[in-house]
């Protein structure tokens, strides 16, 4: 495969940045703003799915973007919805013996959803 995973997920971060630091004036903006979010998201799935099946790159590396990519994701979790639709995802990783129980409890460790308490 001959993607640089990085560089996917600092365009990924910088379009969430983006979207973190602008205010909307009106429902229509706010509710594209969720859309947006939605594709950024699905992105970085679409990145660990190819991530986990690219066998060119070292576990090693392979950890170091997986845990980012999963903090990119876990920092972006908007509601319960967004929980349950990515955590379902995370989990099949694991059930599919992809990922290892310490990166799945990665993703439910770095959920922010502390604003929900």
């Amino acid at each position: 495969m001959n993607m640089n995973y990085f560089d996917e997920l600092y365009k990924t971060e910088k379009s969430l940045s983006v979207l973190d630091n602008t205010a909307y004036k009106t429902i229509e903006e706010a509710n594209d703003c969720v859309l947006q979010y939605g594709k950024l998201k699905d992105n970085i799935i679409s990145i660990i799915k190819q991530l986990l099946k690219d066998f060119s790159v070292s576990v090693a590396v392979k950890e170091q973007i997986y845990d980012k990519a999963i903090w990119m994701l876990a920092n972006h979790i908007g509601d319960a919805d967004d929980t349950q639709k990515y955590g379902n995802i995370i989990k099949s990783f694991h059930n599919e013996g992809k990922i290892t129980e310490q990166q799945l409890n990665y993703f439910f460790n770095n959920l922010n959803i502390g604003r929900w308490q």
